[in-house]
């Protein structure tokens, strides 16, 4: 066995990492105590939490796997029945321009992450500015955003022409180092804005997609005369996962002895943005959690959004979880030769992860009965009457 295939997994496994908990901490919000010590002083707010972000109720999550069913079999009957280049190609045109969107946010945020909150004051100054009257939140949220407030500044739009570059290199390439970063930031994106409220909720998710990824890779062949996941992640040219050549070394010699334009091509492994972002929502929530029990003992003006030195026990077991989780998935795969449906090893592992660890700290009712203040101060999937604890 060639070690580029030990390279791929490990590739994989640091980098699917490494967006989780970079993901995490990008997706906290200030904490509750700080707003109330701001508040209580009569300073402003600040505009670390101005991104809209979606909270998931338990009901929501109920819904996770019967719609990810309904986007997977359409996909599948759609590169069986029609053309699949012009499939692939009007769903790269859609991620492009939701790609423009939504990555600018996300460098801006991690250059603010990675220099300080405000290292980027002298380029994020508002120089245009208009309002829009929308309404895109469910009913059940009793609020229409009206005369919202569009703000772009300098970093915003200089960030856009980047991305613009980015995305339509990858369109004529498709490179698959360029599909990684696209796919990461899209990762990013949506575990800074998805937050789920509670424990139970998360559970409920992790469950409900544990049963829906054994089925669709293994199950769906009973039926369908093979893995309908399986079919659709190999056959979508896309950036809707992570890739790593798994005979890099193999490819590299060819170069040297054939040239770049006769040299044999890559094969890849790879994994799904969905085994990076519903992991790293539970492990976002278990961020928040210790957040919230660190803002709580000892409240400070200084625990923002960018406020990381603080115990986070929870989030540590959850990467732990996960790290493990994802470890064993690739060692299954790589003994039975075949895709394995890698929720079925992270779903448990995240979970117990972190169950542990409330057991073992005393705090499970604690823990269950925690409902994130952010998450509830956003739009929801669905109705939810849990009260903040």
């Amino acid at each position: 066995m060639s070690s580029s295939v030990f390279f791929a997994y490990g590739a994989l496994l640091t980098l699917a990492s490494w967006t989780v908990y970079v993901g995490s901490l990008a997706s906290l919000r200030t904490p509750e105590s700080t707003k109330a010590l701001r508040k209580e002083k009569g300073l402003k707010e600040t505009d670390d939490d101005e991104e809209e972000v979606q909270g998931v109720s338990s009901d929501g999550a109920w819904m996770f796997p019967l719609l990810g069913s309904a986007v997977l079999v359409s996909l599948f009957l759609a590169f069986k029945y029609l053309d699949k280049d012009m499939i692939i190609l009007i769903v790269n045109i859609y991620f492009a321009v939701v790609g423009c969107l939504a990555i600018p946010p996300v460098l801006l945020h991690l250059g603010k992450m990675a220099f300080g909150s405000h290292s980027l004051d002298c380029c994020t100054k508002r120089v245009l500015s208009f309002k829009a009257n929308v309404s895109w939140t469910t009913p059940s949220t009793k609020k229409d955003l009206y005369d919202t407030v569009i703000k772009l500044d300098n970093a915003t739009m200089g960030l856009f022409v980047v991305v613009v570059v980015l995305m339509a290199v990858y369109m004529y390439t498709k490179h698959w180092v360029l599909a990684n970063i696209i796919a990461v930031c899209f990762a990013m994106q949506g575990l800074s804005l998805i937050l789920l409220d509670s424990f139970q909720t998360g559970l409920i998710l992790l469950g409900g997609l544990f049963l829906y990824d054994i089925f669709w890779v293994f199950g769906s062949s009973k039926f369908a005369g093979q893995s309908v996941m399986v079919s659709v992640a190999t056959n979508f040219d896309g950036p809707i996962k992570i890739l790593a050549p798994r005979n890099l070394l193999e490819v590299l010699t060819s170069v040297q002895q054939k040239g770049w334009t006769a040299a044999d091509a890559f094969q890849f492994s790879l994994l799904g943005l969905g085994d990076i972002v519903v992991p790293g929502a539970f492990a976002a929530l278990a961020l928040a959690f210790d957040q919230h029990h660190a803002s709580t003992k000892a409240p400070s003006l200084t625990f923002n959004r960018f406020f990381y030195k603080f115990p986070k026990p929870y989030f540590h077991a959850c990467m732990v979880g996960y790290v493990l989780g994802l470890f064993t998935t690739m060692v299954v795969m790589h003994i039975f030769k075949t895709g394995q449906p890698a929720l079925l090893y992270l779903s448990p592992s995240c979970s117990i992860s972190v169950l542990f660890m409330a057991w073992y700290r005393g705090e499970l009712l604690d823990m269950w009965s925690w409902v994130s203040p952010a998450s509830q101060e956003a739009p929801k999937t669905a109705p939810d009457d849990k009260k903040q604890a």
